[in-house]
């Protein structure tokens, strides 16, 4: 797949360089403009899928609209190579998915449209509102290029992170309502083990990142006063060389809020996992989950292909967004939920060569997969979940959907890009304070250690120093 995809790659760059027919996109549709679009495409098992549903979706377009659209498919290990390339010999396509990072980078050159008037415009597809206010506002905060402060793309996709619950378990155990705080979630958790059902699935083996997600969230909710101190670019997110700078004056201390507000809230939590949480990798906690033993498990999006597929599940299920810490539950709380994943990224670009018919059937095709009935068919048929508020989705996708109560992660303390060590450190430590192995003084001075460690390493790799302002770059 991935060798054929970059053949056709080279036979197409060459086709719209030579001019040769039928190599290239066309120049004419009869009764209506001719465009032409590229997908980054997936060199895994579901890119035949997405390749199909995509020509099928097209297809229903040209029907309706009458504009023909040209569509090129592109493995995703040379996509950016071949975009450049299209650049360089002035052939990119009309419309093209992209990345954020990817698209300023872009604009910058001229390549691409500055979306802002067109997204002022009411879409034919949700009539009686602007085009962009159809999307998720959160998501739409993070597309604003930072250095024009405009919008050069419209959003295409996103995942995220949510916990999946067995409907037929919550009911039996009186739950009648989704739990969105944290509150509401441990009573959830009181009323399942009361029946007898573990009420989450949990794991901690093979690579599992149920305890740094979860640490993650929690973190993420009660760190806004810490986060300001840290934000020294303002630029409401903190990056590696800001946590490095923030390590320096001691500002990052697992044994002091928030941190230990939310190693002290995940120990209560894990009260309800499995017993065996400790030996069971992801796909055990999965299983768990499926044969309804136990309620809850997280899961990403692409996990569903295997829940949906699974011969004889007999229960229905929901997803619902990691919960939400409320002031009652602690005073830091920004009362907002953070999500994993959840961060604008996927993108449509409309080409700045697009003129006149085609730079209107540019914008249409956009507005048309950034539509209600074709959001929800993506994400039916591929799982890529959607980014506008009102997308036609099955019941059991909707709690997919970003909500505006929730926040992106701000900054990343758990993760392994940020120091790899301290992530593995990290979750097999918590092993051991999670079943009372060891005491929260040492857990929380054994982080300490491990993050300037950590730290340390990475400031001399990057050459951080408070002398050079730890390359924080200031935006005028």
């Amino acid at each position: 797949m991935k060798r054929l995809g970059s053949v056709l790659s080279v036979l197409m760059f060459i086709g719209l360089v030579l001019g040769i027919p039928g190599m290239g996109f066309t120049q004419a549709a009869k009764g209506g403009a001719s465009i032409s679009m590229v997908l980054e495409g997936s060199d895994y098992s579901q890119a035949a899928k997405v390749e199909a549903l995509f020509k099928s979706i097209l297809a229903d377009y040209e029907k309706t609209s009458g504009n023909k659209v040209e569509f090129l498919f592109v493995p995703d290990k040379d996509y950016r190579t071949w975009t450049i390339i299209q650049q360089a010999a002035g052939n990119l396509p009309d419309v093209s998915s992209t990345r954020l990072a990817w698209a300023w980078e872009d604009f910058d050159k001229g390549m691409i449209q500055q979306m802002d008037p067109f997204l002022a415009k009411e879409s034919p597809y949700a009539k009686g509102q602007k085009w962009g206010d159809t999307f998720v506002k959160s998501l739409t905060s993070q597309s604003v290029d930072p250095t024009t402060k405009s919008l050069v793309t419209a959003l295409r996709s996103v995942t995220a992170v949510r916990i999946l619950y067995n409907k037929d378990l919550f009911a039996k155990a009186g739950i009648t309502k989704e739990p969105n705080t944290w509150i509401e979630f441990i009573d959830a958790c009181k009323k399942l083990q009361a029946i007898k059902v573990t009420p989450f699935a949990s794991a901690t083996q093979g690579g599992a990142q149920f305890t740094s997600w979860l640490l993650t969230t929690l973190f993420g909710q009660l760190d806004k006063s810490l986060r300001d101190k840290m934000d020294v670019d303002k630029d409401n997110m903190v990056s590696k060389n800001e946590l490095a700078r923030a390590t320096d004056l001691n500002l990052i201390d697992y044994s002091k809020a928030p941190f230990k507000d939310g190693l002290e809230l995940l120990k209560e939590f894990a009260k309800y996992w499995n017993k065996d949480f400790n030996a069971v990798d992801t796909k055990g906690a999965q299983q768990l989950w499926l044969t309804g033993r136990a309620a809850m498990v997280l899961a990403q999006v692409g996990d569903l292909i295997t829940v949906d597929s699974m011969q004889g599940r007999n229960f229905a299920y929901g997803a619902i967004p990691l919960p939400m810490v409320t002031k009652a539950t602690n005073p830091l709380a920004m009362e907002k939920s953070v999500m994993l994943g959840g961060a604008a990224n996927e993108t449509w670009a409309i080409s700045k060569a697009s003129k006149g018919a085609k730079l209107d059937a540019a914008v249409d095709l956009v507005m048309y997969l950034t539509s209600p009935s074709v959001q929800g068919r993506l994400a039916r048929g591929a799982y890529f979940m959607p980014v506008i508020t009102n997308a036609d989705l099955p019941d059991n996708l909707k709690g997919f959907t970003i909500r505006d109560n929730e926040d992106i992660r701000r900054a990343n303390y758990t993760g392994p890009v940020t120091i790899n060590e301290f992530s593995s450190f990290l979750t097999m430590i918590m092993q051991l304070y999670l079943v009372d192995s060891v005491d929260f003084a040492t857990l929380s001075s054994s982080l300490n250690k491990e993050w300037k460690k950590g730290m340390a390493a990475a400031k001399t790799t990057s050459g951080w120093s408070e002398a050079n302002n730890y390359e924080i770059k200031i935006k005028k």
